[in-house]
């Protein structure tokens, strides 16, 4: 399906099948299912319909892909109802996934980003968070500064949208922590990819990935 990378997603009728390829893909299968399978009801995710050996599968939830409502001039809209949505994720209680969690820390998607969000027609609610397969428990700044990292990168033109995201979600953390989580992630992407394909084209787009993101300035 369009907007998948990691693995193979195809619809199927009224499901998705992802299949999950590369490093650890049984562990991030694990963590995908039970993040869904948790959060249901409690946050918008898509319910799981059934499951296999490195596959899972889901609801097709028919709204508007992120990516595009960005791409079509709706990025004030879209960042907002991005920052309510990690700011209601992370106010859930971690002990859900993992019951020893610290109090401190939280529920994290782990590659969220308005990538991996759908949205409703005309009101922009998000109607369902994808790509759970990184889930777990952890800081918060990872979420908030890898969907500043997926804007700047990749929508570079929405920039100043930003500021809709941070004041949704409530608090905007120092440009110094959030460029080190930035870079923490990148350098950790590269490591995955190289452990994918030691001589494979994305090991070096996450260097050059790295590289720009040590040029940022707020």
């Amino acid at each position: 399906m369009e907007h998948g990378y990691t693995n193979r997603t195809e619809q199927r009728a009224d499901v998705v099948r992802k299949t999950f390829q590369g490093p650890g893909a049984d562990l991030r299968q694990h963590a995908e299912h039970r993040a869904l399978s948790t959060l249901r009801g409690l946050y918008p995710v898509p319910a799981v319909a059934s499951a296999g050996s490195g596959w899972l599968e889901t609801e097709f939830v028919a709204a508007h892909h992120g990516q595009e409502l960005l791409d079509s001039g709706q990025a004030a809209a879209v960042l907002a109802e991005c920052g309510r949505a990690v700011a209601r994720l992370h106010r859930l209680d971690p002990r859900l996934l993992d019951p020893s969690a610290p109090p401190t820390s939280v529920i994290q998607h782990g590659d969220f980003g308005p990538n991996n969000v759908l949205f409703q027609p005309t009101t922009y609610e998000v109607a369902a968070v994808l790509d759970w397969e990184f889930s777990g428990v952890g800081d918060p700044i990872s979420d908030v500064a890898w969907c500043e990292w997926i804007v700047r990168m990749h929508h570079p033109d929405v920039v100043s949208d930003l500021a809709e995201f941070f004041t949704a979600y409530g608090q905007q953390p120092p440009w110094a922590q959030r460029q080190h989580e930035m870079l923490r992630r990148c350098a950790w992407l590269e490591d995955f990819a190289r452990r994918w394909d030691t001589q494979g084209a994305a090991v070096i787009v996450w260097r050059e990935r790295t590289a720009v993101v040590q040029d940022w300035r707020e």
